[in-house]
C-alpha cells in the first residue's frame, strides 16, 4: 500500500509540474509506463521535476529523511529552522523547497561534510567552490546561505529577478552566460552546476525520491 500511494504521489507530481514544456511532460508521463516502485532507485531512468513549482514532500518529511541519516548535522540552526528556512526561501522564488533540500544533502553528505567547505560558512550547495582547497561563498547566517543557494537556481531556471536584493555571489557569473534560464527541470543541471555533473540533478531526485517515500 505505501508503494501505491508512493506512485499515486508521482503520477500526481507528473500533472502538476510548473514551467515543464509538453515535450519534456510527455517524455517524463511515458517514463512512468510500466514503473516498478521497488527498482526505481536502482534503475538510470529518473523520473525529472521541474526546478520551479510546489513542494511534493512535507517539512516533516525532509527532517525526519536528515535525522534518520544524521542525528546531529553540523549547521548553525537548529534542523527543523533549517527545514523551515527552505521552504520559506524556495517558496518565496516559486522553486521546489523539499528538492532543493534534497540538493543540499547531496552537496553537504547530510550535512557531515568533509570536502573543502565547513560547516561555519552556512553554504549548503559548494557556491564558487571548485576543489583543491578552495572552499568557496561564506554567508553570515543558513538563511542567507539557504536565499543564495535558491537564488543560484533561479538563474538556471528563468530569466526573472530575484524577489529581494542579490546575495548569491555568483548570480551575474550565470545572468552573462548562455545558461540563464535555459535549465527548466533538475537533469537539466548536469554539466552545469557540477562539472562534468552528467548525473547530478539524477543523484538529487534519488533522494527527494528517498524524502517521499520515508526510506
Amino acid at each position: 500500500m505505501k508503494h501505491k500511494l508512493f506512485l499515486g504521489v508521482l503520477v500526481l507530481s507528473m500533472s502538476c509540474l510548473f514551467w515543464l514544456p509538453l515535450t519534456q511532460a510527455k517524455s517524463a508521463n511515458a517514463a512512468l509506463n510500466g514503473y516498478n516502485p521497488f527498482t526505481f532507485l536502482q534503475t538510470s531512468q529518473t523520473i525529472d521535476l521541474s526546478i520551479m513549482g510546489p513542494p511534493l514532500a512535507s517539512q516533516e518529511q525532509c527532517l525526519n529523511y536528515l535525522l534518520k541519516r544524521n542525528r546531529f548535522p553540523l549547521i548553525t540552526v537548529s534542523p527543523q529552522q533549517l527545514v523551515e528556512l527552505f521552504y520559506e526561501e524556495a517558496l518565496r522564488e516559486g522553486v521546489r523547497p523539499d528538492v532543493a533540500f534534497a540538493q543540499a544533502l547531496h552537496e553537504t553528505g547530510n550535512f557531515r561534510y568533509g570536502g573543502d567547505v565547513v560547516p561555519l560558512q552556512n553554504n549548503y550547495c559548494g557556491l564558487g567552490t571548485t576543489g583543491g582547497g578552495v572552499k568557496g561563498a561564506w554567508f553570515p547566517s543558513a538563511q542567507m546561505g539557504i536565499r543564495a543557494q535558491i537564488q543560484h537556481l533561479l538563474a538556471y531556471s528563468t530569466t526573472r529577478l530575484p524577489q529581494g536584493d542579490i546575495v548569491d555571489p555568483r548570480y551575474q557569473l550565470v545572468k552573462n552566460s548562455s545558461s540563464f534560464g535555459k535549465s527548466v527541470t533538475w537533469t537539466e543541471l548536469n554539466g552545469k552546476w557540477a562539472v562534468p555533473g552528467k548525473t547530478y540533478g539524477q543523484k538529487i531526485l534519488a533522494i527527494h525520491a528517498k524524502i517521499l517515500s520515508g526510506d
